[in-house]
């Protein structure tokens, strides 16, 4: 209720919105994504506001109250009111259709989150400069996950990256021709989407993964002195980012690097700046989920199934509750991925599934 007139302000300073962005459940994310699609014409205003509570969040990191969060956007907001009273003599201003302190507050924090982006991630030695500034169409996506579970993240070409806890991913919000690339700080699990034409490629600060398409762990945690890379299916390469960075400027020239089988890992060690290859000895991770769930569906209401996949993995599952009011199906889950259960699923009801602006959507004619 009355969340069509919020400002950037409002929703920032909103609890359930806040609550959204920082330590978000699957029943708050189905809410807001569900808002979002229901009111696209206020979605950059969504996502001002939400970078702004990130923003201010990752300024205190665990020290942030409440109280302080409220303060701190407040500044931000008498700030935007001094910008007002410097700029109103001039009648520009006067034909903007929305009040002059929004347009100020949004020109301060674009400044406060340029300023932040640039103090984390433009230094000279940034994987961000070398690998997202041509793989955007148009902007770029920063997403943590603040939350204590995984978190998945859909990208743009049916990719699905999930994020462990505390870890940070980079990544074009529509990736432009040729190379797919994503920039990772911690750890997460990908199922790559197959193309032989565009490579896949994680950035760490020490190593770039390589793929076409295939499902691998990238561990590249802070406070450990390896990066690990464990397959899945299919294969990898896998380079020093040092030696990757060479053979983009001089490509005939020999550089160190392992390719990966399933089951394989390799193990970058940041002291002897050495990669070594072995077998994969803790095979829990190379499972999706850190903890993955058996599911045992038993001529269950497909309604019932996806709300299963809903909570277990934290997404949204967009489709039409009449068109498949009559279909059940049967299934037992084991160490299956969210694209092979979903796949699974849709082959059981004769529908087919698309992922769109951070959702699942499900098309089918019904059942008989």
């Amino acid at each position: 209720m009355g969340y069509r007139h919020h400002t950037v302000e409002d929703f920032a300073r909103d609890e359930r919105f806040r609550k959204w962005v920082i330590a978000p459940t699957p029943e708050i994310t189905a809410f807001w994504l569900k808002w979002i699609a229901e009111n696209p014409d206020k979605a950059a205003e969504i996502g001002m506001a939400k970078e702004l509570v990130l923003t201010v969040s990752d300024m205190y990191q665990d020290n942030l109250s409440d109280e302080m969060l409220q303060h701190e956007i407040g500044e931000i907001c008498r700030l935007a009111e001094l910008q007002k009273d410097t700029h109103k003599h001039k009648s520009i201003y006067h034909l903007l259709a929305e009040p002059l302190w929004r347009v100020a507050a949004i020109f301060v924090f674009v400044s406060a989150v340029g300023l932040w982006f640039y103090k984390t991630h433009n230094r000279p030695d940034s994987p961000v400069l070398v690998s997202l500034k041509s793989s955007a169409v148009d902007s770029v996506i920063v997403q943590k996950n603040a939350t204590e579970t995984e978190m998945t993240v859909f990208l743009s070409d049916n990719s699905v990256a999930t994020l462990s806890p505390g870890s940070t991913i980079c990544y074009p919000a529509t990736f432009a021709h040729g190379e797919r690339k994503v920039v990772l700080t911690g750890e997460a699990f990908f199922d790559v989407a197959k193309n032989p034409d565009r490579p896949f490629l994680v950035y760490t600060n020490e190593t770039v993964t390589k793929v076409l398409g295939t499902s691998f762990r990238v561990k590249a945690l802070d406070q450990e002195n390896t990066v690990m890379v464990l397959v899945r299916t299919g294969r990898v390469s896998v380079y020093p980012k040092t030696e990757y960075e060479t053979l983009q400027k001089k490509p005939d020239k020999k550089v160190s690097m392992i390719v990966l089988d399933p089951n394989q890992q390799a193990v970058f060690n940041r002291k002897d700046n050495k990669l070594l290859k072995g077998m994969v000895i803790n095979r829990q991770l190379l499972s999706e989920l850190s903890v993955q769930k058996e599911l045992i569906f038993d001529d269950m209401p497909v309604y019932q199934v996806f709300k299963a996949l809903q909570d277990m993995y934290g997404i949204v599952i967009d489709y039409d509750h009449d068109i498949l009011a009559n279909c059940s199906i049967s299934a037992q889950f084991n160490d299956e991925n969210l694209k092979q259960r979903l796949s699974a699923i849709c082959q059981a009801i004769d529908a087919g599934y698309e992922m769109v602006n951070g959702k699942v959507v499900i098309t089918s004619k019904g059942c008989n």
